[in-house]
């Protein structure tokens, strides 16, 4: 039934409201889908759903209540919140009245989130509870479990202030003020026009032919624009169903429930699903081992071959039978067309693996700069250890140093009140990614190292940190591990164990267990099969083991899972230089 408040919605016409902006974007698919369900979002162990005019409602008494809190016109107001429906009411209510959002991860350190909020100039804040309001002293904050969520349940104010106010919004608008994840210094928020969100999203979709047939489960932190970006607002441009996640660690669950047909992650989730099954297959009998291996084999070479023979055929009509089809239900929930992976690099082994169980893995590669994604794979175009083709409308160009240059709807703006850092990253309408790459003669980008990321050790020798520690964390035993060797004069390792397995063969506490012999031998064959296939300037010398896992709240990885290289070294400088003291000579 259409709700008193979404009457007087009605009095917009949302024909008015410049195409190539988001609010104009949401309020077309709104008048169009109406009480269609649109995003499910949890209600304990499972699901409630909210309807686009749900939606549309809930924007409005949004905004009514942000102008009589004195939010103006290119005012920002920072979301800091954990995924939630309300999340997304508010960052388009907030551009609803022409204000630029300016959204901040939940477990993001408070000295962080001072900067942020200082740099940007808020007005006004929006957090989740009272644990995230604490980290907001200085600005007037309201919260999303009190004020917001009375604000949802008013009629709707300033109704004709809003329309107004919509009908002046350009596609060359601030609509957000997106702050980088921060891994080599204080964080630069990016500004994002409107047409940036709606001119790269059509590109992809060209790309992802996705359909409302279509859902997405959505886990990645909205605050990223990944997820943000590539997600949720491509999910609202196709007229698509939503499912918002009960969080990382009920992924796997959410998986089996939800059935979608689409998951953007980044790779360490897909690692992570990858070791659970080889865990899973470790401890099968030796007849399900032989199973298992077989099918995957087929299924590797069937994903190679373009048009395989009748035998190959058959082969995997069994493998599929037998192996494929039950772990594909297990993993995906049965309906899934594609993983799309980004954030980070994707090894060939675990983008391998999934085209071989029949799951296809999309590598894609993007930056909060260009508005997160500039080219993929995809389904029909497709070519392993790369991330695909430029979007329609992107262009790609190598530089002489071998850095990648992007020239997108997606490019930024400019960083907020940073002409200095606006000016290294962008000329002449090119992106300078700080990425290294190449691009085949077939247009297929190949990201071959972060240019910052790059180690020079103390020999003048270049070490690629990020394969070292991919193959080492391919280890049963290993959580994560993180190379050091800049300005150093061998290479070494910072390696957290992955505890529960260790424990299982040494018991004890973590923080008892890191000096222990026992628990580096288990890890040490891995190092020294690792080393074997090196360089000498590259080879691991020694290892150190930590009792913890690297974490947002210390300010130790970013929301997409990536290390801050120099937050560990800072942090763990005693560990460090253990491996160095006494040991020149390794």
């Amino acid at each position: 039934m259409t709700s008193p408040e979404h009457v007087m919605a009605r009095a917009l016409d949302p024909e008015t409201i410049a195409d190539r902006t988001t609010v104009g974007q949401f309020f077309r698919q709104a008048a169009r889908f109406g009480d269609e369900p649109f995003i499910h979002y949890p209600a304990g162990a499972g699901w409630m759903v909210a309807s686009w005019t749900q939606m549309e409602d809930a924007v409005f008494a949004i905004a009514g209540a942000l102008i009589d809190k004195g939010v103006r016109a290119r005012d920002s107001v920072v979301l800091l919140s954990e995924n939630r429906l309300e999340w997304i009411y508010c960052d388009y209510a907030i551009q609803s009245v022409g204000a630029i959002t300016v959204p901040i991860y939940a477990g993001t350190p408070q000295e962080m989130v001072k900067l942020i909020v200082a740099n940007c100039d808020a007005v006004l804040a929006i957090a989740s509870n009272d644990e995230t309001a604490d980290k907001l002293a200085g600005v007037p904050t309201v919260h999303l479990e009190k004020e917001v969520a009375a604000w949802i349940g008013r009629p709707v104010g300033n109704l004709d202030a809003i329309i107004e106010r919509l009908q002046a919004i350009t596609p060359d608008d601030i609509c957000t003020i997106v702050y980088t994840s921060g891994t080599t210094g204080d964080p630069k928020g990016a500004e994002l026009a409107h047409r940036n969100f709606v001119d790269s999203t059509r590109a992809a979709l060209i790309a992802f032919p996705l359909t409302r047939d279509d859902s997405l489960l959505s886990w990645l932190p909205l605050s990223h624009v990944f997820e943000r970006i590539n997600g949720f607002f491509s999910c609202l441009m196709f007229g698509g169903e939503a499912w918002l996640s009960h969080g990382v660690d009920h992924l796997g669950e959410d998986l089996a429930v939800v059935k979608p047909t689409a998951l953007l992650s980044v790779p360490r989730v897909y690692e992570k699903m990858h070791a659970a099954v080889m865990q899973r297959v470790r401890d099968a009998s030796a007849v399900r081992r032989w199973l298992f291996h077989w099918a995957l084999r087929t299924g590797t070479k069937q994903s190679h071959t373009p048009q395989p023979g009748p035998m190959l055929a058959a082969e995997h009509r069994l493998a599929e039978r037998l192996v494929l089809g039950p772990l594909r239900l297990r993993l995906t929930g049965g309906r899934l067309r594609f993983f799309i992976s980004g954030g980070a690099a994707l090894s060939r082994d675990i983008e391998q693996f999934f085209w071989a169980i029949g799951v296809p893995i999309l590598n894609g590669w993007g930056m909060t700069e260009t508005s997160s994604g500039v080219s993929s794979n995809t389904l029909t175009e497709h070519r392993f250890l790369t991330v695909g083709k430029a979007f329609p409308g992107n262009e790609l160009r190598i530089a002489a140093d071998g850095e990648i240059l992007i020239k997108s709807p997606g490019n930024m703006l400019g960083y907020h009140k940073n002409p200095a850092a606006t000016a290294e990253m962008l000329h002449d309408g090119w992106i300078y990614s700080g990425d290294i790459g190449e691009l085949d003669g077939d247009g297929f980008l190949k990201i071959t190292d972060r240019k910052k990321d790059l180690i020079k050790t103390a020999g003048g020798k270049y070490v690629a940190p990020q394969p070292l520690e991919f193959e080492i964390q391919q280890d049963e035993f290993v959580e994560q591990a993180v190379v050091i060797g800049e300005g150093k004069p061998y290479v070494t390792v910072l390696i957290v164990p992955d505890w529960p397995a260790v424990t299982r063969k040494v018991p004890g506490r973590p923080e008892d267990l890191v000096s222990d012999d026992r628990v580096s031998s288990l890890i040490k064959p891995r190092i020294d099969a690792l080393n074997r296939t090196l360089g000498s300037w590259e080879t691991i010398k020694y290892f150190r083991l930590l009792p913890r896992a690297f974490n947002e709240q210390e300010g130790e990885i970013t929301p997409t899972l990536k290390i801050k290289r120099r937050v560990i070294n800072n942090r763990y400088r005693e560990q460090i230089d253990s491996m160095y003291e006494g040991h020149s000579r390794p």
